[in-house]
């Protein structure tokens, strides 16, 4: 079938058409969010191939009058009728330019078919009954066809997130909402592999007044949302840019394999988070894709090994406690917060990043032990929550230790450097070891929440 013959040119030929205004169809391999662009419109960007060329891409800037004009692709493979697009050249390459008041376009279901299967046309499109034949027959063209998930360079997984750099991820989006206190979308995305563990900065009695937050999101999420998500692996939270606008309603990506173009790795109270620049580029993929392929076998092969719910950077520690039980089995801190079972316990490997209150004198009681309590801050690749230490099970954990040893026992939990040791500074960086402990789960006093309390767990200094 010519693509002449419909009334439009194929990619190959677009090059003899500069400055003129032509009709294209492609399969949409790339695009960029939704924003503002600095005038008044609203703009995306979308990579096109056709059966006459699938490299290079052909790239077309569309341009609306409001986000709910512009296309929203909604899966791998989905095709596009762009009509009255001028092409230009930018950069040495030929390009095209959707206008708001001249072009229109129409998405089609990508999913061979007989038929033209439209789910989003903007205003002034018409489709011409001798065009459904054409899209039908390139939906089956490109049946089984492997796309391009696009070059390796500056992919990296979560195992390796940069700070401050920007790299591509291909991840499966898990969820996406709006933070309305930060007035940001989040995407919520997960590879199956673990963030690294960080450095912990600031002062230690600040987590009276300041505490360390549990997540990046300033309301947690719902639990039945949480019991979506892989207990296994981190799942990383990526702010979009503010020019990016209702991610959930033009951003169809919940539950399937992407590749995010243009993220960048940041830090908060030692939480890792992603950002997404106002040229953020997201490609659906198949889920036969071959980076997909790798991620889903890497994480089979980790779930399959023995302790395969350790966190992937705690494999090769010596641990500073013990657990005095037999048979153990660790699971995630995901796992014990997902879990619906009261009054049960686990064992997870985690590191203590912070305490409250962060001085022995503040809370040690050598008259009644019963009343000794602490708050610590347990963290592993998948979450963070507060866990209690009190009574019986304080006096076992630091063994009875005198203020001394007691105060020594502490800094070595919390990853202090031996320089601040008794130091009044107060502000430092500190790398808290990797320790295994039992967690039981009971219901908070108002029945309203659970309470994570420490048990059956010692520190051994030798």
């Amino acid at each position: 079938m010519n693509a002449h013959d419909t009334g439009f040119v194929y990619i190959r030929d677009l090059g003899n058409y500069l400055d003129h205004k032509v009709n294209v169809l492609g399969v949409v391999l790339e695009f960029s969010l939704p924003r503002k662009s600095r005038g008044t419109d609203f703009v995306s960007t979308l990579k096109l191939i056709d059966e006459s060329q699938q490299s290079p891409e052909f790239s077309v800037n569309i341009f609306t009058k409001t986000i709910d004009h512009l296309p929203h692709v909604r899966s791998y493979g989905d095709l596009i009728l762009l009509k009255n697009v001028t092409i230009k050249t930018y950069e040495g390459q030929v390009s095209g330019v959707f206008y708001k008041d001249s072009s229109s376009f129409a998405l089609f279901d990508g999913t061979p078919s007989t038929e033209a299967v439209l789910y989003q046309s903007s205003p002034r499109f018409l489709l011409l009954d001798f065009e459904k034949d054409f899209i039908s027959h390139l939906s089956q063209l490109f049946d089984g066809v492997q796309f391009s998930s696009g070059s390796s360079e500056y992919l990296l997984k979560l195992k390796n997130i940069p700070e401050k750099t920007c790299f591509d991820l291909v991840c499966k989006v898990l969820h996406i909402s709006y933070d309305a206190h930060k007035d940001v979308w989040m995407l919520f995305v997960w590879d199956g592999t673990d963030v690294p563990p960080l450095n912990l900065h600031g002062k230690l009695e600040d987590e009276k007044q300041n505490p360390l937050p549990l997540q990046i999101e300033s309301v947690p999420l719902d639990h039945n949302i949480l019991r979506q998500f892989q207990p296994i692996g981190t799942v990383l939270r990526i702010m979009a840019d503010k020019t990016h606008e209702n991610l959930d309603k033009h951003f169809r990506a919940v539950g399937k394999w992407v590749r995010l173009l243009d993220v960048t790795g940041q830090i908060s109270s030692g939480i890792w988070h992603g950002f997404l620049k106002p040229s953020a580029r997201v490609r659906f993929l198949s889920d036969d894709n071959n980076v997909v392929l790798d991620l889903h076998r890497d994480y089979n092969e980790r779930i399959f090994e023995n302790n395969g719910h350790l966190p992937q950077w705690s494999k090769s520690s010596h641990f500073l406690t013990v657990i005095d039980l037999e048979d153990i089995t660790f699971v995630t801190l995901m796992d014990v917060i997902t879990n619906a079972k009261l009054n049960a316990s686990f064992c997870c490997i985690v590191r203590v990043v912070a305490s409250y209150p962060s001085e022995a004198d503040d809370f040690r009681s050598p008259y009644c032990p019963s009343a000794t309590k602490m708050r610590l801050t347990l963290e592993d690749p998948t979450a963070r929550i507060h866990a209690f230490l009190r009574g019986d099970e304080w006096m076992k954990f630091f063994d009875g230790s005198p203020i001394d040893v007691f105060t020594t026992k502490l800094n070595m939990l919390l990853g202090m450097p031996e320089r601040q040791y008794g130091s009044n500074d107060g502000e430092f960086s500190r790398s808290p070891p990797w320790i295994q402990c039992c967690i039981e789960v009971k219901r908070s006093a108002n029945g309203r929440r659970k309470r994570y309390y420490i048990c059956s767990t010692r520190i051994v200094t030798q």
